[in-house]
């Protein structure tokens, strides 16, 4: 197998993603309005989350399609996505009940312990938001890795891709029309976030076919469909709030979303892909477990306060507070990179190779 090539505009692409997470924070938490200019932020930056999921998809299709076969290769695949992710979610995890819940409210709940530490809650709607702040989405993809090396052989290619995508389009939309409206266990399930995944994969067959895609015509297809959907939503009230209809809703955005992948994959211009996205890319899954900690942090200190009086109206707070979320959410998740997850990614490497050795030496023939 030769050496895959890195995709430093994927990298960027979850940096964009965690910052439209944390900018809708700064609107639904923190509790800043923005200008009638950026409304969007407040009705569609969510969209962030469901970026991550196509970016994880294609990211584990471009690394992990060719190296799913063989002895251990399975085995290892889950190895390596469990010691990337368990570190730092399991330290989110205690963090909140230290912090927030108490070592009483441990106790207590020994089955929000065990779904957590097993990364089942996702499956239980009473439990499917997490204990750790924002981790619902952490339930979302460890099932999505779960299901991987299936999932990837079957989407073999852009038709099959395109298939498995519409597919988990009817899935999303039977399960979403037995509830009948949208709830928080609807939102963040597994079922209801797959044409996610499959935007991520169709983006990926794509990227196969061609890799040399001029990137601004692909950004502005990206940007003008998103915009028709965000249009579409408003002046037609489309009852988002019943399930069924959302679940169409969301399946229409993964053409935007697949084209955003598409887009960073191929040729993406040196305006969004660059050392500092690159940069925030690297560190973005602390900058998405960092935040929601972060913001109360900033309200309690008296910083929101400040910029709330700071003159301009909204077009100065709105952006002030933003810009002082992401920078102090950044200098905590450099650190939270450097001595959390990198630590975790590497030990897990040492840990299979170890076992790798040890399934080496086990094939040995032994002499008498």
């Amino acid at each position: 197998m030769g050496e895959r090539r890195f995709l430093g505009g994927i990298e960027a692409l979850r940096a964009y993603a965690a910052v439209a997470i944390i900018l809708y924070h700064v609107v639904w938490i923190a509790g800043f309005d923005p200008p009638q200019a950026l409304m969007v932020i407040k009705r569609h930056a969510a969209i962030g989350v469901p970026l991550f999921f196509a970016v994880s998809a294609f990211s584990l299709a471009f690394g992990y399609e060719d190296r799913l076969s063989g002895e251990g290769a399975v085995r290892d695949f889950y190895l390596r996505r469990l010691f990337r992710i368990a570190p730092l979610y399991y330290a989110s995890c205690l963090a909140r009940i230290a912090v927030v819940l108490g070592p009483g409210w441990a106790i207590s709940h020994p089955l929000d312990l065990a779904l957590a530490a097993t990364f089942t809650f996702n499956l239980s709607p009473a439990h499917v938001e997490g204990i750790a702040l924002a981790s619902w989405s952490i339930g979302v993809e460890m099932l999505f890795y779960l299901v991987f090396p299936a999932v990837i052989a079957l989407a073999r290619d852009l038709v099959s891709a395109l298939r498995l995508t519409l597919a988990a389009g009817v899935v999303a939309w039977l399960f979403a029309l037995k509830t009948g409206e949208i709830s928080g266990f609807v939102q963040h399930s597994i079922l209801f976030n797959l044409p996610y995944f499959g935007a991520g994969l169709v983006a990926y067959r794509l990227f196969q076919l061609r890799r040399d895609l001029p990137f601004w015509p692909l950004a502005g297809f990206t940007l003008g469909s998103a915009l028709f959907l965000m249009w579409l939503v408003n002046p037609w009230a489309v009852a988002l709030t019943r399930a069924g209809d959302a679940a169409v809703y969301q399946l229409w955005w993964t053409i935007p979303i697949a084209a955003a992948c598409l887009a960073m994959a191929s040729n993406p211009s040196a305006l969004v892909s660059n050392p500092v996205t690159r940069w925030l890319g690297k560190v973005s899954f602390s900058l998405y477990l960092a935040h929601p900690y972060v913001i109360p942090v900033l309200n309690r200190s008296g910083v929101y306060a400040a910029i709330r009086d700071l003159p301009g109206g909204a077009g100065v707070t709105f952006i002030a507070a933003s810009l002082a979320t992401i920078a102090a959410t950044a200098l905590v998740s450099w650190p939270l990179y450097v001595f959390i997850e990198q630590p975790g990614q590497d030990f897990g490497r040492r840990y299979i190779q170890r076992l790798r050795a040890r399934q080496a030496a086990d094939a040995q023939p032994r002499t008498a």
